[in-house]
């Protein structure tokens, strides 16, 4: 699967759960988070040296501390917030969703946006954050026929990242409970069915990240003919229909790559429990 079940979602074997629902008795259900036990799991040096590069840019860019019991996702693009989760499937809800995004009709019913913020600031890049961010670069460039014979002169060395808009949203968990405690829809009785699964977490709470841009010097000159075409800045699709992607030549044989994509780079994990 994704790096996200290697370093995440085999840690729910290993969590503590915190009651985040203390509501009356009359819910059946609660919401507990899963939280990770540094006794029983370690993660490597490296993932927590970028937990702390996102949760401190996170912190300077909304002036606001990043939630406890965060896990980095990576740039994850397969999961998404209301989503199930465990350590054999990435999406274990896959056809079945509590969001339903029609006509809006019960989506803020049961999201809340926290905030946003649009720093478009540069970001710290440790060896495997710049290793996922160049990954980025070239499936996007890889999703072209234009562009692709790029990917061999970009220089990674020199390469600056700057973020777009970051934002943070949670579900309404006391408006989820009531659904679940309440409803007779068969779609919503399964999704209920697969959160009571013990070995099923839902993710209750992201970080979104809206896209990105890389500056980087190419390794050879450009032909004359290519400094003209990315003069002016050129778009390309990505391999999905909403996901863009642009190319210019800013100055000095430098060029600027801008990737508009929804990223999931930070999330925390509910677990369902009767009471």
């Amino acid at each position: 699967m994704f790096k996200i079940n290697k370093l995440l979602i085999a840690s729910v074997f290993w969590v503590a759960l915190l009651s985040c629902n203390q509501g009356d008795n009359k819910n059946k259900f609660r919401f507990a988070f899963v939280t990770v036990n540094d006794s029983l799991y370690k993660p490597n040096d490296d993932y927590k040296q970028i937990i702390d590069v996102w949760k401190d840019y996170y912190q300077k860019c909304t002036n606001e501390k990043l939630f406890e019991n965060a896990f980095y996702l990576y740039l994850q693009n397969k999961v998404y917030i209301g989503s199930i989760n465990n350590q054999n499937e990435l999406i274990v809800n896959r056809g079945t969703t509590i969001l339903d995004t029609s006509n809006y009709k019960n989506l803020f019913n049961l999201l809340e946006n926290v905030s946003s913020a649009n720093c478009g600031d540069t970001i710290n890049l440790l060896n495997h954050l710049k290793e996922d961010f160049y990954n980025e670069i070239i499936d996007a460039l890889n999703a072209t026929s234009e562009y692709r014979n790029l990917i061999n002169d970009t220089d990674t060395g020199q390469m600056k990242i700057k973020l777009g808009a970051v934002s943070n949203n949670r579900l309404r968990v006391d408006s989820l409970i009531e659904l679940l405690d309440k409803t007779k829809d068969s779609s919503l009785l399964h999704f209920k069915d697969l959160l009571l699964k013990p070995e099923n977490v839902i993710l209750g709470q992201t970080i979104d990240l809206f896209g990105f841009s890389a500056e980087f010097p190419l390794k050879s000159k450009l032909s004359e003919q290519e400094e003209k075409q990315f003069e002016k800045e050129v778009f390309f699709n990505l391999s999905t229909q909403n996901d863009k992607g642009s190319i210019r030549l800013v100055s000095n044989n430098i060029l600027r790559i801008q990737i508009n994509k929804r990223y999931t780079v930070l999330g925390r994990f509910l677990k369902l429990q009767v009471n």
